[in-house]
């Protein structure tokens, strides 16, 4: 796997490219209301009218299980997700949250023609860090939403190469001298660099072409490699505003009309009601729907508010119920994929929150002294139905 990531190049920012290596996942950014999974898509969740889409993590060309463990993104699943709520009548705005340091660089170009050619609006907002890949991403979409202490930039390309312990000896044709080129020498150090500026210059000239500036103004005034705070990255117009994630869905469901939770928020609605109308229109329109005036004002307002306050309670004692319930699955899945069968462990990753059990299950797996006691090939925690990743995976794809 991990010669896998460091033979190819990357879009990431320097401290990411050695955690992609190490599987070290990136917390997902902050949202305060319950989104609903928007039918047909992998990670697409859908407020109102308003689908968000994750773009979280590592971002690498396909799906894997080192993705799912890790909380990274494929472009392969952003593509079919984006091309997904662009198709839905109901969504009306598309918000790419972003926060990632980049990743491979293969499949980002298309990714952002396909964003540029949706016909819904696309708003990106970073409420981390859009780094490299996930700032190309980022500029494909028709605004740019930042947090006040968002990072964005490191624009630019890097291969990664990792000089092994065991010597290997490769034959190569004569007729292929850049086969394999060796970056220890100048001459494969020379070809090395002009593949990075080449691929450099198609990402720069695409940042140019999505911000609607010069390409010179990108090399000057974009970080050159580096990354900037948000109203520093505002004012070189790499981003276009300072918001945030709730904001942001509450202005595009208003904007567009949020068919699923009302045109307008309910004190909009009732204000537009009630606007140029007289009492008696009021009271006759209220009638026809099937409302009128309570004559006894005596309702025991004390207990109308005790029983509002137990049921509120029931309900977010149920949520919670369903929330424990939603990280147990996880984790147990997670170490059905990975084969571990012992019970002690088993306890112990119940206990932790489902990311941290994946990095505990990586951490296991690097130790090999105890791999015998925790992991096994054969799962004998499997009842022998089909595993439920894959079954999931089969029914949304025969959807």
């Amino acid at each position: 796997m991990k010669n896998r990531i460091i033979d190819r190049p990357w879009l990431i920012s320097e401290g990411a490219f050695r955690s992609v290596v190490e599987i070290s996942p990136t917390p997902e950014i902050l949202a305060t209301k319950m989104a609903q999974r928007l039918e047909r898509t992998w990670t697409a969740k859908v407020r109102g009218n308003v689908a968000i889409i994750p773009v979280l993590g590592a971002i690498s060309r396909y799906d894997s299980f080192y993705n799912w463990i890790s909380g990274g993104t494929a472009t392969e699943d952003l593509a079919m997700d984006l091309t997904e709520a662009d198709k839905n009548p109901d969504v009306k705005a598309i918000i790419m949250e972003v926060n990632s340091p980049g990743g491979e660089a293969t499949g980002i170009n298309e990714l952002s023609e396909i964003i540029k050619s949706l016909k819904t609006p696309v708003v990106a907002y970073v409420g981390g860090m859009a780094a490299s890949a996930a700032y190309w991403i980022a500029t494909a979409a028709d605004e740019i939403v930042v947090d006040a202490t968002a990072e964005l930039g490191s624009i630019g390309v890097v291969f990664g190469y990792q000089a092994s312990k065991d010597e290997t000896i490769e034959i190569v044709s004569t007729l292929s001298p850049k086969k394999r080129l060796d970056p220890g020498t100048e001459e494969g150090k020379i070809e090395i660099q002009s593949r990075a500026d080449a691929l450099a210059e198609i990402f720069v000239s695409k940042v140019a072409k999505y911000r609607g500036v010069s390409i010179e103004k990108v090399k000057t005034d974009f970080g050159q490699g580096g990354v900037m705070i948000a109203q520093s990255a505002i004012d070189s117009k790499m981003a276009d505003r300072i918001g945030s994630l709730e904001g942001l869905i509450t202005e595009l469901q208003s904007k567009h009309g949020n068919k699923n939770g009302g045109n307008m928020t309910f004190s909009a609605e009732l204000k537009a009601f009630v606007e140029g109308k007289e009492e008696a229109e009021l009271k006759s329109a209220l009638a026809e729907v099937g409302f009128a005036p309570v004559a006894d004002t005596s309702a025991d307002f004390e207990k109308i508010k005790a029983d509002a306050m137990a049921e509120s309670l029931a309900a977010g004692i149920e949520q919670g119920k369903a929330e424990e319930l939603k990280n147990i699955t996880a984790i147990m899945e997670k170490c059905e994929l990975a084969g571990v069968t012992s019970a002690k462990f088993t306890a112990e990753l119940l206990s932790l929150s489902p990311e941290d059990a994946g990095r505990k299950i990586l951490d296991a797996k690097a130790d090999t002294s105890n791999n015998m006691e925790i992991f096994s090939t054969v799962n004998p925690m499997s009842t022998g139905a089909e595993n439920p990743l894959v079954a999931d995976a089969k029914k949304r794809s025969e959807a």
